[in-house]
């Protein structure tokens, strides 16, 4: 399920890589119906089955998804209650509601019990139940299609990992769960980095719930966050993401909070979501519609890279609702399975756009990762899955000053252009129209300039930006 891209620094435009444009969308993958422990109110809300769900969370405000996570088990009546006879039925249900390019529904499980030393895993693209109880009410048989015992969380991610169509995703994590052998030693988070469930495991939420919300003026936000739990499975060794949970037992799907689950594709289809949850391209926001781009040379976020000189990071931070980044950190780690923290090595304050030029000596063939972090001035949180960087020889800041990136915003502008560069040097920056010709030029020494395009006639333009060494272009939109 790991994808690894080799780099080669070669420019592409702020949201593409490889020619690929990518979008954002916002949505949720964990909720609850009355298949299991859900729709608490259905009484008065007459929802009581992913039908009802899905036809709710359409209406909601900016959501393109919604993913049903029914619990695997019964244990007792509504205690979580599911019973293998609603499983086939949640899937063709998810299917009719399904809209590839206006809204996805889904249909999965949450496995596993939450106690000590246990933990819930949500689990996608399994067309059969996967449990261990072999006599429940109403059930004749097994309730389970595909056996796997309840304490053994090595079987059920090898079983994920071993379905290329499948991905598992880290509910409410507790430090000591998803063990092995009913230890805190054997837990996930304390035991040694295993590739196999590397490749099951894609994330892990910044927040989840409220979970018994009965709130639906996207108002009803958790305090709480699993933002260390994160950190520490990266200091393990794992490449995993971050997103954003609602958990939903009654019918609030998409408006009891207005976080975020973000993930960029190409377009909204359910194979697109099911290979950006497994590349990691997503992030996790307690903001419903700001899009972030953290890329390396225009490699978005859950990139794994292989090159040969200095990493250069870009965050640009687009609130469709003009908020403004009060912080942008970018966060570094070291993989070498040590358990050592990232730390923080870079923070842009009052900016919506943040340049970090990694030239701090790499160890050759390590793989270094880092992240995002976004505080708006509203006290909203937003981070990042990591890129993952792999410096195949030692470099030198030298080596590195042979390239630089840039950034700038808004885009579309109107008037006041602002740009900043990776490094202070000296620089010419040009506005050329689509019959080639040059409607602006500024030289300067610096690593940021602000231009007024007012007397530029609206139209596409491209901006070039030169230095002694080298060029490059993007593409700029004046309005």
């Amino acid at each position: 399920m790991r994808f690894t891209v080799f780099f080669f620094f070669i420019l592409v435009s702020t949201f593409t890589v490889s020619s690929q444009t990518y979008n954002y969308y916002f949505g949720n993958l964990h909720s609850h119906t009355g298949f299991s422990d859900g729709s608490k109110d259905s009484t008065s809300s007459g929802v009581n089955n992913p039908v009802g769900a899905y036809a709710f969370a359409k209406q909601s405000q900016n959501f393109d998804f919604l993913g049903i996570s029914e619990h695997n088990h019964y244990s007792s009546s509504n205690n979580p209650g599911f019973q293998i006879q609603n499983f086939q039925p949640g899937l063709t249900m998810a299917n009719n509601a399904n809209q590839d390019g206006i809204f996805l529904s889904l249909f999965g499980m949450e496995w596993g019990v939450s106690s000590t030393y246990a933990g819930h895993v949500i689990i996608y693209g399994f067309n059969q139940l996967i449990g261990w109880e072999s006599s429940v009410p109403t059930v004749v048989g097994n309730n389970y299609d595909i056996y796997n015992a309840k304490p053994d969380y090595d079987g059920l991610f090898r079983k994920i990992k071993n379905n290329p169509n499948a991905f598992c995703y880290l509910a409410h994590p507790g430090f000591s769960d998803f063990s092995t052998n009913g230890t805190s030693a054997t837990a996930l988070a304390y035991s040694a980095y295993n590739a196999t469930y590397d490749s099951a495991i894609v994330g892990t939420p910044l927040r989840s719930g409220l979970a018994f919300s009965t709130f639906t003026n996207y108002n009803d936000y958790p305090l709480g966050d699993y933002f260390s739990y994160y950190k520490k499975l990266l200091s393990v060794g794992y490449h995993l993401g971050i997103g954003y949970d609602h958990d939903n037992h009654y019918t609030t799907f998409g408006r009891s909070t207005a976080g975020r689950l973000v993930v960029l594709m190409p377009s909204l289809t359910r194979t697109n979501l099911t290979t950006a949850m497994q590349q990691m391209h997503f992030y996790g926001s307690d903001d419903w519609n700001a899009k972030i781009d953290f890329n390396m040379n225009g490699n978005i976020m859950g990139s794994i890279l292989t090159g040969s000189l200095n990493p250069v990071f870009n965050v640009v931070h687009n609130d469709m609702d003009g908020e403004q980044a009060d912080s942008i950190k970018i966060w570094k780690g070291i993989n070498n399975h040590t358990g050592t923290y990232p730390t923080v090595v870079y923070t842009s304050l009052n900016n919506n756009t943040a340049t970090y030029n990694d030239v701090s000596p790499m160890i050759a063939n390590m793989e270094y990762y880092y992240f995002a972090e976004i505080k708006q001035a509203d006290g909203q949180w937003i981070v990042t899955s990591p890129i993952w960087y792999t410096n195949t020889s030692s470099v030198g800041i030298e080596e590195n000053k042979k390239d630089f990136e840039f950034n700038f915003f808004p885009n579309p502008v109107n008037q006041s252009l602002n740009i900043t560069m990776s490094d202070c040097d000296e620089y010419k920056i040009s506005i050329i129209d689509i019959t080639g010709r040059v409607v602006e030029e500024r030289s300067f020494y610096d690593n940021r300039i602000n231009m007024n395009l007012s007397g530029i006639t609206p139209g596409v333009y491209t901006l070039e930006i030169k230095t002694k060494a080298t060029a490059k272009f993007k593409k700029l939109i004046v309005e």
